[in-house]
């Protein structure tokens, strides 16, 4: 009697309502993790969310879609809308060759779309690269490209300033109608243009545009004077003057 009447006494003296609520808020929080963990495993299940659909926009003379395809395949367990991690995919697709930039987005609730910027080239650097527009080498084959570009030849680290050089070079020679089918800058950085004609123009290390401008005035000259089909290269490096240099020794 003794013990029920102790229990009895102790089961007054607890505050129900206040049980009740410690009971309803340790039940909330369990509510609200286990809702979380559910959530956050729909939302990085691939199979919730799948990447379904992709738009390739941007000129794709040398880039296609299945190039940027192979990329998205490599993330095919991140191809969420949740978890596709748009910096990494940039950073592949910007890493083609032939691609100069690219911007990804997100279109809910399963299309990535992607922008492609190709590589402007501009001149075949070396035989086997590519320059574009800014003096950057692009490490892509030349292949087939042969007839359509300049070739340019000298130090990788120079590429920007052999561009550079050419298209003066080049301004200043189409004003007479004379094309450019090489130029080369050697370690010393001076220079020998190759025009599409066969003739050889060896400019040295300075006043190229200057000598550019002396065989300009030149050539018309020597044409009335010589078979200037004989002629293998005309050597600018001289303080006055030049040097003609004759194919098999003939004049």
């Amino acid at each position: 009697m003794l013990l029920m009447s102790f229990i009895a006494q102790k089961i007054k003296k607890v505050n129900v309502p206040k049980v009740l609520s410690l009971v309803f808020f340790i039940g909330l929080i369990y509510l609200i993790g286990s809702s979380y963990f559910k959530l956050k495993t729909w939302l990085t299940d691939e199979r919730s969310l799948p990447m379904t659909e992709l738009i390739l926009t941007g000129e794709q003379k040398h880039i296609s879609l299945q190039d940027v395809r192979n990329i998205l395949i490599s993330q095919k367990s991140r191809l969420n809308f949740f978890t596709l991690e748009i910096s990494k995919i940039q950073s592949e697709v910007e890493a083609l060759p032939w691609v100069y930039s690219a911007s990804i987005r997100k279109s809910w609730p399963t299309t990535i779309k992607i922008h492609i910027v190709e590589q402007s080239i501009v001149a075949i650097w070396n035989d086997h690269d590519l320059l574009n527009r800014f003096g950057e080498i692009v490490y892509a084959s030349p292949e087939n490209l042969g007839g359509e570009y300049v070739s340019l030849y000298g130090e990788d680290k120079y590429s920007n300033d052999v561009l550079i050089t050419y298209r003066k070079v080049n301004k200043l020679l189409k004003t007479d109608h004379f094309e450019i089918a090489s130029l080369t800058s050697d370690v010393r950085q001076a220079t020998q243009v190759v025009l599409k004609n066969g003739f050889k123009l060896n400019l040295g290390q300075e006043q190229k545009l200057d000598r550019i401008q002396s065989f300009l005035n030149v050539f018309p000259l020597l044409g009335k004077k010589y078979d200037t089909d004989k002629i293998d290269y005309i050597d600018f490096r001289y303080d006055t003057g030049f040097a003609i240099g004759w194919k098999q020794n003939e004049k």
